[in-house]
């Protein structure tokens, strides 16, 4: 059973604003507004009663007698949080990673004080969602998904959650902002923005809007700042919670390239523009960039006709795109436009084996090289050897063991080789290796920084 609100919302905007005035004092309340107020509060509280039986509180499952069963072995229990109820017919109820984290039960309570176990379907830590499955002899009330692609700053919103184990707390603010990245939150960040009271305990529970329609699943907010809550957006949510339901885990599609954002350096070196599209720093030798004719230096501007302007837009587009599916990139290449198709693929599981080898000769690149040992598999290239932190190399993923082949697209046999390449190479400068790790080859660019 689903309960919604989709009539009177315009006479609602109206009389909302017009309660928002009032409260800031610019009006006096005289009788007839008193009327409006009366209504106001009457949407409201007719919104929240419809919406709160969907709305869930979770809590870690400890059976009777057995403290820590339900709990897997290792690592730290869940933590008490909320959950919306989707789909009351499959009893499936969407929350946060963070709030079923390592576990695969967790006790649900529901607003009319019933308690059941859920079994957690599926986790995705890259966006911070999870599904939980419930089993209930009386029909449940579910929540209706919003299109957040029409929001907008300034809407006004109401959050329900658990916080500090305040069971149905329901508050009320609006949109502070839009496209939220770099909170460092999550991988694929595009958070809305809230100001409506939002405090630990909260994690998973809904954001709506006037409509009863849930437009975020709340997710953080910042410790050390007030009215700052950020939220899902729905329609990211809805993607992940159909494959976290259907598969246990989350399919995305995989480009194989490293990437930066464009600089002004980068802009004038390449006759693209500040801050617009991200530049290819490497390509992974078979993956689908390296397949399509992608290179190093390449600029990306469009992902499936979606505008690219940072390399978090560009990890989200990517990663919303289901794997198989063919999609055309819009590049600069030498100054020049070109549209390239390329078909994404699933991202490979990647294991790394670190050697533990001493540290020979300086780069100055950021790390350290040596040849193989005699009689070993690897008889050209050499072996990196160490890989200063916080370096160039670091930053793109160049990993202790590593096999570099070539630099600059010439092959290399050993380390007398390529210390004069890179001797070649001029402070501040671009310099291209080809790396072998885990028989798969990738190229990685760099800049020589002494």
């Amino acid at each position: 059973m689903f309960y919604s609100i989709t009539n009177k919302s315009k006479p609602i905007v109206k009389t909302i604003l017009f309660f928002c005035i009032l409260l800031l004092g610019i009006l006096p309340a005289s009788h007839g507004e008193a009327g409006i107020l009366d209504q106001v509060e009457k949407e409201l509280v007719e919104l929240a009663d419809r919406v709160r039986p969907a709305v869930v509180s979770l809590s870690p499952y400890i059976a009777k007698g057995a403290v820590g069963q339900g709990l897997p072995n290792k690592g730290r229990p869940a933590n008490a949080g909320a959950g919306a109820i989707y789909n009351a017919e499959k009893g499936l109820v969407v929350t946060n990673s963070h709030v079923v984290r390592n576990v695969e039960k967790i006790k649900v309570t529901l607003k009319d004080g019933r308690e059941i176990i859920g079994e957690v379907l599926g986790a995705d830590e890259d966006t911070d969602l999870a599904v939980v499955h419930i089993e209930s002899d009386i029909p449940l009330t579910e929540v209706q998904f919003g299109d957040s692609s029409k929001i907008r700053i300034g809407q006004l919103v109401v959050a329900v959650g658990n916080p500090y184990g305040l069971n149905d707390t329901t508050t009320f603010g609006i949109i502070s902002g839009l496209k939220r990245e770099n909170i460092n939150l999550s991988r694929y960040e595009d958070f809305i923005q809230t100001d409506a009271s939002i405090n630990p305990g909260n994690s998973g529970g809904p954001l709506l809007n006037i409509k009863g329609e849930v437009i975020g699943i709340n997710t953080a907010i910042i410790n050390y700042a007030q009215s700052i809550g950020f939220s899902i957006p729905s329609n990211m949510v809805k993607h992940i919670v159909e494959q976290l339901a259907e598969h246990g885990e989350v399919h995305r599609g995989w480009l194989g390239v490293g990437i930066d954002p464009v600089s002004e350096e980068v802009a004038k070196r390449t006759k693209g523009q500040e801050g617009v599209g991200v530049i290819i720093n490497s390509v992974f030798e078979g993956d689908p960039a390296h397949q399509a004719g992608l290179k190093i230096g390449d600029i990306i501007l469009k992902i499936g006709g979606a505008e690219i302007n940072s390399p978090n837009s560009m990890i989200r587009v990517i990663g919303a795109i289901t794997p198989g599916q063919t999609i055309n990139l819009d590049i600069l290449r030498q100054g020049k436009h070109k549209i390239m198709p390329v078909k994404l693929e699933s991202r490979k599981k990647r294991t790394t084996q670190l050697a533990k080898l001493p540290p020979m000769s300086p780069s100055g690149l950021g790390f350290m090289v040596l040849d193989p040992e005699k009689g070993s598999k690897q008889s050209e290239g050499v072996l990196v050897s160490q890989v200063t932190p916080d370096s160039s190399a670091a930053s793109k993923g160049l990993q202790l063991g590593d096999l570099i082949l070539a630099v600059n697209g010439e092959s290399i046999k050993n380390q007398h080789e390529f210390d004069r390449i890179v001797g070649e190479v001029k402070k501040g400068s671009s310099i291209f290796l080809l790396v072998w790790r885990n028989d798969e080859k990738f190229h990685l660019g760099l800049v020589r920084e002494n």
